[in-house]
């Protein structure tokens, strides 16, 4: 009998402290409005450096701007919900010219998820459960090829199709600024054929796009670069050419 008294001591004192190192470890799931908190009169400043194809897309260059993001307003969308109106200003990159006016777009909260629409486009930013490996569709409102009219490119095409996924969470330095709790999402991580090969090029594609969002603060690091590359033919002189665009941004300043 004191055997199995010591047997069945020993297997619950087991239990009771394997129990206690997986609460230990026990983060609890996030709540998206604590990663995308939104309220009139709170902004967020950005340096933005953006890639722009020019000489008919035969050249590569990086321009680099500040960007404020300030939520003015609120309003409701199409199905009545309530939708908060974000104004943009712009600047140089060194903070030294006035800002002036760079459009508007808008967040709409929601319970599990929180939609974002910006020149009409609707995107999930962040949808619940906020949990490592937890994929959803966040492109699945955008039409077949959304930048081919205005960029001229092939590559996103078929991003409606893209699965966001939560790839981690935790503390994370971003150009030398430290964060707490902040969940990393990759909507996109596809490169074909590029950097092209120095001979018999063919045709190249870029589709990475990576957001972070930091715990009572929002939006901190944005990575996007949608673009192609087309070897050239006869019809342009066999010159090679780029199209399409490229956004890294990162919070310099907030409320």
């Amino acid at each position: 009998m004191s055997k199995l008294y010591n047997l069945l001591f020993l297997l619950l004192t087991i239990l009771f402290f394997s129990c206690g190192e997986k609460n230990a470890d026990f983060t609890p799931a996030s709540r998206v409005s604590d990663y995308l908190p939104v309220q009139i009169g709170k902004f967020i400043t950005y340096r933005i450096d953006s890639t722009v194809f020019v000489k008919s897309g035969s050249k590569m260059e990086v321009h680099s701007y500040q960007v404020m993001h300030r939520i003015v307003d609120t309003s409701r969308d199409n199905l009545q919900r309530l939708t908060y109106i974000v104004q943009r200003s712009i600047r140089n990159a060194d903070g030294s010219s006035s800002w002036a006016n760079n459009g508007q777009y808008y967040i709409t909260p929601l319970e599990s998820s929180i939609e974002v629409v910006e020149d009409n486009l609707r995107v999930v930013k962040i949808s619940s459960p906020m949990l490592t490996g937890s994929a959803w569709k966040g492109n699945a409102y955008l039409p077949l090829g959304p930048y081919e009219a205005v960029f001229g490119t092939q590559a996103g095409k078929e991003m409606n199709t893209w699965k966001f996924k939560y790839t981690s969470r935790g503390d994370t330095s971003i150009e030398g600024q430290q964060y707490k709790d902040v969940w990393s999402i990759e909507q996109s991580n596809s490169i074909t054929n590029l950097p092209p090969p120095p001979t018999n090029p063919g045709y190249g594609s870029m589709e990475v796009s990576s957001e972070k969002y930091a715990r009572g603060i929002g939006l901190v690091y944005r990575n996007c670069q949608i673009y192609d590359f087309q070897p050239g033919y006869g019809d342009n002189g066999y010159q090679p050419t780029y199209a399409g665009f490229g956004i890294t941004m990162w919070m310099i300043d907030h409320n």
